[in-house]
This record gives C-alpha cells, structure tokens and sequence, in this order.
C-alpha cells in the first residue's frame, strides 16, 4: 500500500513540473500611454458633443516584439481598423504616434481600442478608451396626448417640444408661446371616412373650436406625414440633430400644413416631420392609441394617442 501512495504522489509532482506556463488568451502584453497635447487630446474615458475632434498622442511598448499597431472602433475582430501602421527593428518594442479622428454624428457609447500585433498577426495586446457622444436633440418617449374634453378641461391636449411636456386647455393658456402643436380627433368625414387623428399648429383653421385661444401665441409650426416609399430615414433611424436637419428640411420643401390628419400606428402613416416656428426640425411617431374610430359607445375626449417626440437642440 505504500508504494502505491508513493508511485501516485510521484506522478503528480512529474506532471506538475511538466507543465507550461502560458499567458492567458486575453493577455495584454503591453502598456499605452496616453499624452495631452491641448485641446481634443484624450488621456481617457470621456465624453464628447457629435462630430468632435478626438485626438491619440499615445506611446506603446511591449517585450514582445510588435510588427503592427492598429487602432480600432467598436472592435468585432482582429482585421477591422481605422488606422494600421507596420512598424520596423528600431520601432517593434516601443511606438509613438499622434492619430486625430472625427467623433460620430451619433449619440452613443464607442470604444476606441490601441492594439498591437506580432508579425503573423498574432495578439499582443490593447488598450480601450471608452468615448460617450452626447445627443445633440431632445428625445421624449411615452408621452400622451388626449381628445380635449369641453366640460372639464382637463384632458392634455397640448404639447411643448422645449419641455417635453403636455398640457390641458387651462395650464396651456399661460404656456401658450412654448406650444408647437395640439391634438384632437376630427369626426369630419371626407369620402366617408373620419379625418381621425389630427395634429394641428395653433395658427391653423378649422380645427377643435370648442376651446377659445384668441389671446394665446400661436407658434406657426409646419407638419408632413412621413409619404410611403420615401428613402429617409425613419422615426429609429434619426440618431442626431443632422440627420433630423437633413431629412426634415428634404421633406418639408414642399407639401407642408399646419394639420395633419388620418395619423394612425401603422408605417407610414404614424410619423410625422415637424418644424416649429423657432426653425427646429423634429419627428413625431405614434406609438399606439386607445381607439382607431370614434363609434357611439366611444366618447371622443376618453381617446388619446401615445407618442415619441425627437427634435433639434
């Protein structure tokens, strides 16, 4: 039995000193370092308006021999790169270089990674810097709009794009100069069929009546639906104030009014372009609605629309 507890205790230290100590696989190698030179410099995780400069002024060097020194955005794999420099026998264990980009157009969280490979293109490793890009438009979601009830008045009917926020017949009347549009449901019927959902600028004529806003501002905003088979971008797709700009001022060349009526949740119809009387380019999409028709069992002021608003800062 001993030499049994023996022989087996020998085995175990022979495989203990056979094995091979290996980095791990996602091992870095080597060190970056990060200069500021002035303005646009970036030592950091920091956080920057759309389309900022963003500028590396950064030293990397490792014990393993490099061969190539890349700088990635968002990095999915080892091939895709913004920049690539192949390096030589004088430069392969330490590399300075300044590189300047131009931030993203878009809001979101990006990641800038300085990564070093070997010859064959093996893995040495990196560095990340995290890059945060600010909105440059205001983007409200689940916000309501209700049918405006004539006794009451209470239902919120009214909205300010500069807010956010929606308001009934009587807050409105001293919030009058920062409303851009209000809702109602127009049973007036064209070919049958009830105009429905509307969306209307306080200049516009021939609208909900029943509410007296004679001494109120009247923000002059301008409105389109969103025409089928348009290539601009959707409601989602808007991810900056350009893009906004772009498309808004593309679809509002032409064909504007101060109401928009048979809005629903269903594409195209549920988008709106939008520029308020301050020059701001917005969207407006319908989420969902209480009713699609207005019927006897329905009373017009309980209908209400659910909506997401983006516009320009």
């Amino acid at each position: 039995m001993k030499k049994i507890i023996v022989g087996t205790a020998l085995l175990v230290f022979v495989l203990t000193g056979c094995q091979k100590k290996v980095d791990p696989v996602d091992g870095s190698n080597v060190t970056v370092e990060l200069s500021n030179l002035g303005k646009y410099y970036v030592t950091g995780d920091v956080t920057l308006n759309p389309k900022d400069s963003i500028y590396f002024n950064f030293t990397i060097s490792s014990n393993v021999d490099m061969k190539y020194v890349s700088i990635q955005k968002n990095p999915i794999n080892q091939t895709a790169f913004l920049v690539r420099d192949t390096l030589n026998a004088t430069n392969k264990n330490s590399y300075s270089a300044v590189k300047k980009f131009m931030a993203d157009s878009a809001n979101g969280n990006y990641l800038y990674r300085i990564v070093a490979h070997d010859a064959v293109g093996n893995y040495i490793g990196h560095k990340d810097i995290a890059v945060n890009i600010n909105a440059d438009f205001n983007f409200y979601s689940y916000r309501f709009l209700y049918a405006p009830d004539t006794t009451a008045k209470i239902n919120k009917c009214y909205f300010s794009t500069s807010e956010g926020t929606s308001y009934n017949y009587t807050d409105a009347a001293s919030k009058s100069a920062s409303i851009d549009f209000g809702y109602f449901y127009d049973t007036t019927k064209v070919s049958g069929t009830a105009l429905g959902h509307t969306i209307y600028a306080l200049n516009a004529t021939g609208v909900f009546g029943a509410y007296d806003i004679s001494a109120w501002t009247k923000n002059a905003t301008i409105f389109k639906k969103l025409a089928s088979g348009t290539p601009n971008p959707t409601f989602a797709q808007a991810l900056s104030a350009g893009t906004l700009r772009t498309a808004g001022a593309t679809q509002l060349s032409s064909g504007t009014t101060t109401k928009v009526t048979g809005l629903s949740t269903t594409s195209p119809n549920n988008t709106v372009y939008f520029k308020t009387a301050a020059g701001k380019f917005g969207m407006i999409q319908i989420n969902f609605s209480s009713v699609t028709t207005i019927n006897a069992a329905v009373s017009p002021s309980a209908t209400y629309v659910n909506i997401d608003v983006k516009i320009e800062k």
